[in-house]
C-alpha cells in the first residue's frame, strides 16, 4: 500500500479504455485509484533517478517518455 500522505492532488483525463484499465489494475492490486497512480508515479521516478535492476536477467530498467 503507498504511504503517501501529501496534500497536493494532481491529475489528468484519460480515454475510457485507459480509465477501465486503470481500475482493474487498482482492483488486481487491492488499492485504490490513487494509491495506484502514486505506486505508477514511484516506480517511473525511480527508474530515471536510481536505474533499477530487472529481476529476471539484471539489466538496468529505464522507462523512457516521449511526447
Amino acid at each position: 500500500m503507498s504511504e503517501c500522505i501529501g496534500t497536493v492532488s494532481a491529475g489528468t483525463k484519460v480515454d475510457e479504455e485507459m480509465r477501465n484499465f486503470l481500475d482493474d489494475e487498482a482492483d488486481r492490486l487491492g488499492v485504490t485509484n490513487a494509491e495506484l497512480h502514486r505506486l505508477l508515479l514511484d516506480f517511473y521516478r525511480e527508474s530515471r533517478e536510481n536505474e533499477p535492476n530487472c529481476p529476471h536477467c539484471g539489466d538496468p530498467i529505464t522507462i523512457e517518455l516521449s511526447s
